[in-house]
């Protein structure tokens, strides 16, 4: 087993080992662990989104030597796809769990959790 592995918390398969497991408590229980569980997942993948971003920053310097520039750009390209990957997955979690953007709002304080529109909506 890879324990390095790093899982995605909004695989379609992570979602429904979630049912499962909360599958015994009653529906408002449910659909609370369910946002609860996207906000937790919403919050770990903007971490992860930051520290790319902290990584860019920290390359800079580097930007001076022009023979760095295509790897600049391919470093930009890849954060770009990345970002738009775990927004689908999040539109794509949401949708499977059919939890509306607004619902996640009484679960995530709105101040500094989405400055910049991580989770469309709020």
């Amino acid at each position: 087993m890879n324990y390095y592995y790093h899982r995605n918390p909004l695989d379609i398969k992570r979602l429904a080992e979630f049912d499962a497991s909360i599958a015994h408590l009653t529906q408002s229980e449910q659909r609370r662990r369910r946002l609860i569980y996207l906000r937790d997942a919403a919050q770990k993948i903007k971490t992860d989104q930051s520290m790319l971003r902290g990584y860019g920053w920290l390359l800079i310097p580097f930007a001076i030597v022009p023979i760095f520039w295509p790897f600049f750009i391919f470093l930009w390209f890849i954060r770009k796809k990345a970002v738009s990957a775990t927004d689908v997955q999040l539109r794509n979690a949401l949708d499977y769990w059919g939890i509306h953007e607004v619902e996640i709002d009484e679960y995530v304080s709105d101040d500094t959790f989405d400055s910049d529109d991580f989770i469309p909506g709020l």
